[in-house]
């Protein structure tokens, strides 16, 4: 496949990521809101809350349909994934690369989406040690090393790996030298 067919290829604008924290901004609106119509039921006057909290119930209602059109973007995402992943029969050896440039999808948004698909049991895949690449069709079953602690959200620079038998980003134990770890296929 070459890399230059896809050079300019579009990509999803929506990113792929949970609505969970969506969900709950939108509740505490709620909540809120339904407490200002209490506070004026029983004629409470706590912070004005009964004059002026009730208005929340607007934008508790735009952040709500925020959280449902991500669960239709991530449902979108998922579809696609998945329908790649069935043109080629569940099988084989391919570069997460390529099948992202072909179905138009950022690699660590594809990434995110397989790693949900694996944990729902739709999907098996491991990468291959030597090359990175994903092995679809040939499952992995997760072993934490006892050694491993989470890195920071946040990285300024590659975790070194030098002497660990563990992937440092995930923890999965490793059993021999590996380039890229079989579970997240992080760069080791």
């Amino acid at each position: 496949m070459s890399e230059g067919k896809y050079k300019h290829r579009y990509y999803y604008k929506e990113k792929y990521e949970a609505a969970i924290g969506t969900f709950a901004v939108a509740i505490v609106f709620l909540f809120v809101a339904i407490l200002s119509l209490v506070f004026m039921a029983f004629k409470i006057d706590f912070i004005g809350l009964r004059s002026w909290g009730y208005w929340l119930f607007i934008p508790a209602f735009f952040i709500f349909i925020g959280g449902f059109n991500q669960l239709y973007t991530n449902y979108k995402y998922k579809q696609v994934v998945k329908n790649a992943l069935i043109q080629r029969n569940f099988q084989g050896t391919h570069k997460l690369e390529h099948i992202a440039l072909e179905i138009g999808m950022r690699p660590k948004d594809m990434l995110r989406v397989l790693l949900d698909l694996r944990n729902r049991g739709v999907v098996q895949y491991s990468f291959s040690p030597d090359t990175g690449e994903i092995i679809l069709g040939k499952g992995i079953s997760y072993t934490q090393s006892e050694e491993y602690t989470p890195p920071e959200k946040k990285l300024e620079a590659p975790i070194q790996t030098e002497g660990k038998n563990y992937c440092v980003y995930c923890g999965h134990k490793l059993e021999t030298r590996a380039n890229f770890c079989p579970n997240c296929g992080s760069n080791l």
